[in-house]
């Protein structure tokens, strides 16, 4: 029984370090808070549609990273840098990029690479963009709006 305590508590350590920062996901989102926030529909035609970002990638953006983030993208544009403005790796569980590879080959039947978090995406722009890519390169035929 002794044992088990003993596990315990490394197990707790790893969790922690593992989980999102709470504060700092609550000032992220107080940081957020003075911003409206945009519809899906308005938050593709102000902020993916000049750019030729397929609807269905802005749709699962704006739906998905929340769950990872604890942030509404409704409130985030696309300068927005991941880490300096969102402070995303302390905000979001240490897998976060995992998780969206598997939803994006989910909604898409898409595989990314399991290296995302290896790519030079500084920005939300930058993330849209690649996902973009990676959606238009497996459908070729897709539109933009949808």
């Amino acid at each position: 029984m002794w044992q088990r305590i003993i596990n315990l508590i490394p197990s707790l350590e790893a969790y922690g370090l593992l989980s999102p920062d709470l504060a700092m996901r609550r000032r992220v989102n107080r940081l957020l808070g003075d911003r409206p926030v945009l519809s899906l529909d308005t938050w593709y035609e102000r902020h993916c549609a000049p750019s030729c970002i397929a609807f269905a990638v802005a749709e699962f953006v704006y739906q998905k990273l929340p769950d990872y983030s604890g942030v509404d993208i409704g409130r985030v544009v696309p300068s927005d840098r991941l880490e300096d403005d969102l402070c995303w790796t302390d905000i979001c569980w240490f897998d976060w990029y995992l998780a969206l590879c598997d939803d994006f080959g989910d909604r898409f039947d898409i595989s990314l690479s399991p290296y995302l978090e290896e790519l030079d995406l500084e920005t939300v722009q930058d993330l849209l963009l690649y996902l973009n890519d990676q959606f238009q390169r497996h459908t070729p035929n897709s539109v933009v709006h949808s």
